[in-house]
């Protein structure tokens, strides 16, 4: 079978591209083919482009289930969305269902159930309830906006969520879902497991790992929290050595330099194992969040240990490896205990949910060892 995908954008190497690598790894494990829509949209160069685009969101505007945004930008890409989708429907023949991940465009969905295709909605976030995210088919505020998100996911025939939270926030308003956590992707999964063999955290001084995306705004405010209060509490003078990553994260710096805090920005790959290589642990912290951190499950299978408080350990609480901390006092405690010479226990991979995903699909039960990471 062949699916038409419609892919998130985000950054090469972010948690939401490897999260769409991880799903289509898992649609090709399974037998299946998968073609992804393109991620821009051809401009209407002349006055009969425009009135094709304008015509081609009329279906979606005059169905009240799909709604749309009173912005007229959002409509045109809106239009230009379901066109696109329409036109790689009709030119693959075989075409057998939509696998739609970016979940904050409905011109896809629209394009799909016209043509009567089987949508499996995969939610990266409950994305109405991020600062600062742009659904194209609702306005308003937060509560107005998870309304419109709940009411499109209902239209999808299966829905695919990466924490159990989300399933459960979901369940309340009587959408169902299945949980598919992250795991990484084969390249990515060997990397980290060489990683963890190689691991040396150095004598002296523990060595804390603190890394995200800066320019999300979760990650953003839980680093600047966390190096704060490390900072203020006098450890990282003698004690602690912290080593800060990510893409965007060079504007914490202005904001939280202080002694024993090294900051490294973005990175390339290969100096990001360098440095987790030599960590003793990775502490991350959030005030709020939907979804899940990829990067806990990627820190446990290199074999760094986890410091998070429950908020950012969302769905990975309880595996071992994640040591949680309510306050301060006990942040301390824990890095104080760390051992040096005890790596985390690696992240399991989840077949059950695996296997549970590809009959989503409608595939049979297959073995996935062959094309997942094992």
């Amino acid at each position: 079978m062949l699916f038409v995908r419609d892919s998130q954008k985000t950054t090469i190497g972010s948690g939401g591209y490897l999260r769409s690598l991880q799903i289509a790894e898992l649609v090709v494990a399974a037998g299946h083919r998968m073609v992804d829509l393109p991620q821009r949209y051809p401009r209407a160069g002349n006055p009969a482009a425009r009135w094709e685009r304008r015509r081609a969101f009329v279906p979606i505007a005059r169905d009240p289930a799909y709604g749309a945004s009173h912005k007229r930008s959002r409509n045109k890409v809106t239009a230009s969305k379901y066109r696109q989708t329409l036109a790689v429907i009709d030119d693959q023949a075989d075409a057998g269902g939509l696998i739609w991940e970016f979940t904050q465009h409905h011109g896809a969905l629209a394009a799909a159930r016209a043509r009567n295709l089987p949508v499996t909605a995969v939610a990266h976030n409950i994305e109405s309830l991020l600062p600062d995210e742009t659904l194209m088919y609702a306005d308003g505020g937060q509560h107005e906006r998870f309304a419109a998100e709940c009411a499109h996911l209902k239209l999808a025939d299966r829905r695919v969520v990466i924490s159990a939270r989300d399933q459960w926030l979901l369940s309340l308003f009587g959408i169902d879902a299945m949980v598919l956590p992250y795991y990484p992707p084969r390249e990515r999964l060997q990397a980290l497991q060489g990683v963890r063999l190689e691991r040396w955290p150095a004598a002296g001084r523990t060595r804390l790992l603190v890394m995200g995306s800066g320019f999300y705004p979760p990650n953003y405010q839980g680093m600047r929290h966390i190096l704060r209060l490390l900072a203020a509490s006098g450890i990282t003078e003698s004690k602690v050595r912290v080593e800060v990553m990510g893409f965007g994260t060079e504007r914490l710096e202005k904001e939280c330099a202080a002694a024993g805090i090294v900051f490294h920005g973005s990175v390339s790959d290969r100096a990001m194992f360098d440095v987790m290589r030599q960590a003793d642990a990775a502490v991350i912290y959030q005030h709020a969040g939907t979804g899940a951190l990829t990067r806990i499950p990627e820190l446990l299978i290199a074999g760094v240990p986890v410091l998070a408080n429950d908020t950012a350990a969302r769905g990975y609480e309880h595996s071992p490896g994640v040591q949680i901390f309510a306050d301060t006092a006990e942040l301390i405690a824990r890095i104080e205990a760390l051992d040096p010479s005890s790596p985390a226990p690696a992240f399991p991979y989840p077949w059950r949910a695996a296997q549970q995903f590809v009959e989503y699909l409608g595939g049979d039960r297959v073995s996935l060892a062959a094309g997942a990471g094992a």
